[in-house]
């Protein structure tokens, strides 16, 4: 299981899935997009507990909403 710690409020660079993953949020809210030049209101919101699966292949970008802290786990399935 990987942890996303240091979310920015800016999308992040594109991750690349070697294998199918499920993301989710542990703390704070975040988008999630695997739009490739996504605007700042484009994405899936997820709040705390909250998780979507993404296809292998697939380029995530993240970033978090508001001014706290945001914690994303994803892991392969």
């Amino acid at each position: 299981m990987a942890l996303i710690t240091d979310a920015a409020t800016a999308w992040s660079s594109p991750i690349t899935l070697t294998r199918d993953e499920v993301w989710q949020t542990r703390r704070g809210g975040v988008f999630v997009t695997t739009t490739a030049s996504p605007a700042a209101d484009d994405g899936l919101f997820l709040r705390e507990g909250i998780g979507i699966r993404f296809s292998v292949g697939s380029e995530v970008r993240y970033r978090k909403e508001g001014t706290g802290d945001a914690v994303i786990v994803h892991e392969a399935v």
